[in-house]
């Protein structure tokens, strides 16, 4: 599997919401998947836009359909279930530390 690296540039008059975010065209994926994860609501695309999370959330959706064999839907729905599980690991070790 091919590695993409992205590296992102801040100009001295962009604000760090502008700096943060890449075009599509300039991603390694096919802008058809990347329209149907927003279809699906996955994902939102601003003014043809994408933020860096949202980049790790597409790649993170790939690998599982990937290594899987799930159809796009099935993944974006496994990389959700597992943000929520982090989230409520987060949760839990919070409330041991009270």
């Amino acid at each position: 599997m091919k590695k993409y690296y992205l590296q992102i540039y801040q100009g001295p008059g962009e604000s760090a919401s502008e700096c943060d975010r890449i075009l599509i065209e300039e991603l390694p994926y096919q802008t058809l998947i990347i329209e149907r994860l927003s279809a699906l609501g996955v994902i939102d695309i601003e003014e043809g836009m994408l933020s860096v999370d949202q980049i790790d959330r597409i790649a993170k959706i790939l690998r599982l359909r990937h290594s899987l064999g799930v159809n796009l839907s099935g993944a974006a729905i496994i990389c959700e279930l597992m943000d929520r599980l982090d989230e409520m690991e987060k949760e839990i070790e919070r409330q041991r530390r009270k």
